[in-house]
């Protein structure tokens, strides 16, 4: 049983949790009676450990007891049958941003699944108690990093004892992506996932999506436990995905790729341990497509300021996201019928280095063959510079310079009228092709169906001739 107390948290009728799924009076976000959801934001006090490696590498608690309070924000079916799938998130420390939400929420609202979302980092939780909303989340206080681990494990051990309603009642996957991915493949790698059972003696994650973080990429692959930590060598086994009974992925963009094969393994079918990596070509670990989420928005109108950014390249026109729904649907079939997920090959690297090897286009070789890869009409790269206006951002961003976000963000460089013409003749005939990559790329299991409509509607805006 949870050893947590946990209460709805309701202020007044003009109140709302903050990045809350919809504001409709300017119609952004989800709107969630459309699709019969509900949202519901809770407080959830308990204790929790700050936790650091000891000399010998294994978990040790530097300070035990420190009492905490954070918020648990809920998305699920409001009536009827759910699938009992609940989609667990560590928000991101960038405005305690619901990335995995923003990505994949037509896919969540589609299947009925239920969704929860957890403030667990310190910085964040005071920035909502003494920046975004005083009233609302003035008990909120997370003293200290560190404690992010039991913070999150006493919010899903409350969902699985049942203290949250709907969410929690069948399988769950804890997810996250960047920063949180990170932080998910540490909580499965170091031992996390072994402490965190259901009164059953299950462990109470079934499966971990992480996304778009290497595991070889330094610190922010594998982070230190908490300021009292320090980070883990860049060979320590920790940093490569072994089967600790759960399924996970690794789903990538290119950003990523170019850092992780070293601390790869092959794909397992081990019952207790399915593992998948999924390495999509042509994406970024930031791309420009719309989004879903109100956080920015509501910072604003509490006085925040984000510091203008852009890049001086083509914005890429890539969608990282559709695919990672894809892996969630492969991991869901596996967890509630038994069904293998789909393999896919890896990025060729350039032999003893980081590089991805490239085709004479500029696009990368192997991995997930994207429509925008297959039949392209540009080159995609993962990253960019930063424009002349882009400003330092604040100190609770996890960037200290407008070129370390830029490296992130990808771009795409279209090709010449010309060549278009040359390569499909026509407009026509480029639509023809890419529905065909589309099909294939459906017919692998790892782009579904419904979502292959998005990029066939968007297909004509790709045709630059």
């Amino acid at each position: 049983m949870s050893r947590s107390v946990i209460e709805p948290l309701s202020i007044s009728a003009g109140s709302r949790p903050f990045g809350t799924s919809f504001l409709p009076e300017i119609d952004m976000g989800v709107d969630l009676a459309v699709h019969d959801f509900v949202e519901t934001e809770y407080l959830l006090r308990g204790i929790a450990s700050v936790w650091r490696h000891d000399d010998h590498g294994a978990l040790e608690a530097a300070q035990s007891d420190v009492p905490f309070c954070t918020r648990v924000l809920t998305r699920h079916p409001a009536s009827g049958t759910g699938s009992g799938l609940t989609v667990v998130e560590p928000l991101h420390p960038d405005l305690d941003s619901a990335l995995v939400w923003n990505a994949i929420s037509p896919w969540l609202l589609r299947g009925r699944h239920s969704w929860m979302g957890v403030t667990v980092f310190s910085p964040v939780a005071t920035l909502l108690r003494d920046t975004i909303d005083s009233e609302r989340y003035a008990a909120v206080d997370i003293p200290e990093e560190g404690m992010q681990y039991d913070v999150l494990a006493e919010a899903v051990r409350a969902a699985v004892a049942g203290d949250l309603g709907a969410v929690g009642t069948g399988p769950v996957i804890l997810a996250g992506m960047s920063a949180t991915g990170s932080f998910c493949r540490v909580v499965l790698q170091d031992g996390f996932h072994d402490r965190w059972r259901r009164d059953d003696g299950r462990p109470a994650i079934d499966g971990y999506m992480i996304g778009i973080s290497s595991g070889g990429a330094g610190a922010a692959g594998y982070p230190p436990l908490s300021a009292r930590d320090v980070e883990v060598t860049s060979d320590d086994p920790r940093r490569s995905i072994s089967p600790r009974q759960a399924v996970a992925f690794e789903v990538l963009s290119e950003t990523e790729a170019e850092t992780h094969e070293r601390v790869t393994h092959a794909d397992s079918d081990d019952a207790d341990g399915v593992y998948r990596l999924y390495e999509v070509a042509g994406t970024a670990h930031i791309e420009a497509r719309a989004g879903v989420l109100t956080n920015l928005q509501q910072y604003e109108r509490r006085g925040g300021r984000r510091p203008a950014f852009s890049i001086r390249e083509q914005p890429t026109d890539a969608r990282f996201d559709l695919y990672l729904r894809g892996a969630f649907e492969a991991m869901h079939r596996w967890l509630v019928a038994g069904e293998l997920p789909p393999k896919a090959a890896r990025f060729d690297h350039v032999a003893g280095t980081e590089t991805l090897v490239r085709d004479a286009d500029g696009n990368v070789r192997g991995g997930i063959r994207t429509p925008w890869v297959t039949v392209p009409t540009a080159t995609y790269a993962p990253h960019s510079t930063p424009s002349a206006e882009s400003e330092p951002p604040p100190e609770w961003m996890p960037f200290s310079r407008p070129e370390m976000l830029a490296r992130l963000v990808g771009h795409l460089r279209p090709f010449a009228t010309t060549e278009l013409r040359e390569r499909y003749e026509s407009r026509a005939g480029y639509l023809d092709r890419f529905a065909e990559a589309v099909r294939e790329s459906v017919a692998s299991g790892l782009l579904l169906e419904v979502d292959a409509h998005e990029l066939l509607r968007a297909a004509p805006q790709r045709w630059r001739g």
